[in-house]
């Protein structure tokens, strides 16, 4: 069996595979505290556990290795790994949870023998966005404040920008966002919002034909603002899965 964790900045993602992967199946989410209990479930001798971290804290590493588990390993981005070839001159600064989602979208559309590009925008603590030619070769991409860290960093560090106590977006997926802010909270959600949508557009717009995917917390929000592409919570899981030989 194989346990799949993949360790963001907020939270916790986990799936056990007994056999193969079923893509139909939901994943599992949480604190630490609620992986630990999930773990004093498991007969962790027969498990081997692969690990996506971009936030391995000691507290999590200990969990792991205290557990008993058959193997841990430890994913991390390469100069190139199952179809996908990274742009970065140093691979293994590249985080890891974007490197396994593209892998994830690669190896989907290979096996359906899709022969466009595609972009994958994860959407969580950070917006990320990469492009993906249909060959495999990554062509760049960005990185931007996410959703709730730029609300944080404009109540933070702007005197005048006060988080008062208001109502907030309707985070619905309608064209909420379109409207313009009558108090402040609005005003920093709906901008944040814009802003995050405006570049997810200009990259669409500059690589015409390229498939869209969502991923992150907040994949399935953004997604629903635009009204295009493919929502998939477990890139990064299904990533895992792909690289875990």
């Amino acid at each position: 069996m194989h346990l799949l964790i993949d360790v963001g900045n907020t939270r916790i993602k986990w799936q056990l595979i007994t056999e193969e992967y079923d893509s139909e199946k939901k994943s599992d989410s949480g604190s630490l505290l609620d992986f630990s209990v999930f773990i004093k479930t498991l007969d962790t001798h027969d498990i081997d556990t692969l690990v996506a971290a971009v936030n391995q804290t000691k507290e999590l590493k200990n969990l792991l290795d205290q557990s008993s588990f058959r193997s841990i390993t430890v994913a991390s981005s390469h100069l190139s790994q199952s179809g996908v070839h990274n742009s970065y001159v140093h691979p293994e600064r590249m985080g890891v949870d974007r490197w396994l989602a593209m892998i994830a979208v690669f190896t989907k559309r290979k096996t359906m023998a899709q022969d466009k590009g595609f972009i994958v925008v994860d959407a969580g603590t950070a917006l990320t966005i990469d492009v993906v030619r249909a060959d495999g070769k990554h062509q760049g991409g960005y990185i931007v404040p996410g959703l709730l860290m730029a609300q944080q960093a404009l109540f933070a560090n702007t005197e005048r920008v006060i988080q008062y106590d208001e109502v907030s977006v309707n985070k619905s997926g309608s064209d909420t966002y379109k409207k313009l802010g009558n108090n402040t909270k609005q005003c920093v959600e709906y901008g944040v919002i814009n802003q995050m949508i405006a570049l997810v557009k200009q990259v669409n717009e500059e690589y015409l034909g390229y498939e869209l995917f969502f991923t992150g917390g907040d994949g399935e929000l953004l997604a629903g603002y635009l009204g295009i592409g493919i929502v998939d919570k477990d890139l990064v899981l299904k990533g895992l899965w792909q690289v875990r030989n």
